[in-house]
């Protein structure tokens, strides 16, 4: 690993690249919404003499990609005359194939370093010659500036702070995540599942599970994610435990470990009884595809947890912080505990087993041991922590 990547993933300097990253975003705010003209709601109108459009949301995370990507179904099934092309990222770029795009343009980090790649993407945007940019997005100020940039002939963008430098606006932001591809496609006109999009061949889908019958894995395995950004992570000794107690229950596991997180196989795999197996990184689709092989998956609020919602793979979610909640996948067999105790997984996993069909699961109590005062939990950061629970993500 490079080390300016090294130095770019710790967590000190991801959570000061924030407050700055705020910092500038307030001050550019200020500015930029002096230009702000009147209100203009989105509506099935827009869409009238539009022959081609991009979507913008050029972020680098895997789940804020794989939860606007349902806006392309939607627009491409029930506008099959509008050519549709998407402004992502390099490092998001393997998620969109086999979608109905006509291209895809991708933002990399270091184009700032580089500022001629910077310019002849601005070009090729410029070029196609967009009736229509649609901002994919909430509050990305870099989203916003190509959005303006483009060349597109009309813009459609979030609420917000620059909401007035936009031809048209969309709904306010919905109360959950994945509702935000819907939402602005119930603006336009267009019928839109609440739901993550993913594509998988089916060659993509045999190989996966070639892999893993050559890792012995039974198909009652239940998946394991360990990673997770800042705060929303779990320790290492945490993900020890929980595999520790899955093997003494006699339940099949893997984890799957992303490059991040390759630096912690030595220990998972020293934590690894008989009943698991460690997946080593493997690029991005044929994870994915892994994924999608898998009857459940363990994991904290991560990429991962919306490409498995994306891919209908019921979910539990460790969550180890409030804000996390609006992101939790709401499928009928996905089940959200908050700042649990690995016990208290793994008896729930082991119990909960995933039949072939999915019924929806009754709610489920995790019972909790009262804690005083001075009392600090083991594994969590307690800030803003409530009662332990497991639910199914659709029942509230």
């Amino acid at each position: 690993m490079f080390p300016f990547t090294t130095l770019r993933r710790h967590p000190a300097m991801r959570k000061l690249g924030r407050r700055l990253e705020r910092g500038a975003k307030a001050f550019l705010y200020r500015i930029l919404s002096r230009r702000a003209g009147p209100l203009r709601p989105a509506n099935p109108s827009t869409l009238e003499g539009v022959r081609r459009v991009l979507l913008v949301r050029p972020n680098f995370r895997l789940g804020n990609a794989v939860i606007g990507a349902r806006l392309i179904e939607a627009i491409a099934e029930q506008h099959p005359h509008i050519e549709v092309d998407y402004l992502g990222t390099d490092t998001t770029r393997a998620l969109f194939l086999n979608m109905p795009l006509a291209h895809y343009h991708a933002l990399s980090r270091d184009m700032p370093l580089r500022p001629w790649r910077l310019f002849g993407l601005l070009a090729a945007l410029r070029w196609r010659q967009y009736d229509l940019a649609i901002q994919v997005g909430e509050g990305s100020l870099t989203s916003w500036l190509f959005t303006q940039l483009c060349g597109a002939r009309r813009t459609l963008g979030q609420h917000g702070r620059l909401e007035g430098t936009y031809d048209w606006v969309d709904d306010p932001s919905p109360e959950h995540a994945h509702e935000l591809a819907s939402s602005l496609a119930a603006s336009l006109g267009l019928a839109c599942r609440p739901r993550p999009w993913l594509t998988l061949s089916t060659q993509e889908r045999n190989a996966a599970a070639a892999t893993l019958v050559g890792l012995s894995v039974p198909g009652t395995a239940v998946g394991i994610f360990i990673g997770g950004h800042l705060d929303k992570r779990l320790p290492l000794p945490f993900w020890q435990t929980l595999l520790q107690e899955l093997n003494a229950r006699g339940q099949p596991y893997l984890v799957l470990l992303g490059p991040e997180e390759a630096q912690y196989l030595t220990a998972l795999t020293s934590s690894s009884g008989v009943h698991g197996r460690i997946l080593p990184p493997l690029p991005l689709r044929e994870f994915a595809a892994v994924l999608a092989q898998l009857p459940r998956l363990i994991t904290p609020d991560t990429g991962p947890m919306h490409m498995a919602a994306a891919l209908e793979v019921p979910v539990v979610a460790l969550l180890n912080v409030p804000g996390s909640r609006r992101f939790a996948p709401r499928g009928p067999a996905d089940l959200v505990l908050f700042q649990p105790e690995p016990t208290a997984v793994a008896d729930l996993v082991s119990s909960c087993p995933v039949p072939a069909a999915q019924p929806a699961l009754e709610r489920v109590h995790v019972p909790v041991k009262p804690e005083t005062g001075a009392t600090r939990h083991r594994y969590h950061d307690d800030r803003g922590r409530d009662n332990l629970h497991a639910h199914p993500a659709g029942g509230g």
